[in-house]
């Protein structure tokens, strides 16, 4: 069965990206893969944070701790926007932008989705380059259909 991917990082305009996700996904009648973004530099910090936590608690908290800490707002987003009108399937990914767009391609390609949505982001105030670097790398790079929502 064909899926849908919908790539989010817990802002307020990957709701609507979501929401976007959802409406086509009823409308095909098809499950979504919701791929939860963190760069490495927030992983980091999450990660020092909660080492900073443990020691003033007496406790050590493991990377179980550090993704929940990264990623339990966007599984929250997901929940909150899909709810149980449409299956979904959680992923995360923890990479650098050139590595995140590869990692949903390959997740796209793995799940047999043949539709992917992702937020861009104006690169230039000419908006000569409308897309920021993931989304062209993905637009380039995958063989469906890319949804990119600008809002």
């Amino acid at each position: 069965m064909p899926r849908a991917l919908v790539a989010i990082e817990d802002t307020d305009r990957d709701r609507d990206v979501l929401q976007r996700a959802k409406t086509f996904a009823l409308g095909a009648e098809i499950d979504l893969v919701v791929v939860a973004l963190a760069t490495s530099d927030e992983y980091t910090e999450v990660e020092r944070t909660l080492d900073e936590i443990g020691r003033a608690e007496h406790t050590s908290y493991d990377e179980n701790a550090v993704l929940e800490g990264l990623f339990g707002d966007v599984d929250d987003l997901a929940h909150d926007v899909l709810g149980d009108a449409v299956d979904y399937e959680l992923r995360t990914v923890v990479a650098d932008t050139r590595d995140q767009a590869t990692s949903i391609v390959d997740i796209a390609r793995q799940t047999d989705c043949d539709h992917v949505f992702l937020t861009g982001v104006r690169r230039s105030p000419t908006k000569k380059a409308i897309f920021g670097d993931r989304a062209q790398q993905i637009i380039l790079e995958f063989e469906g259909y890319v949804t990119v929502s600008m809002s």
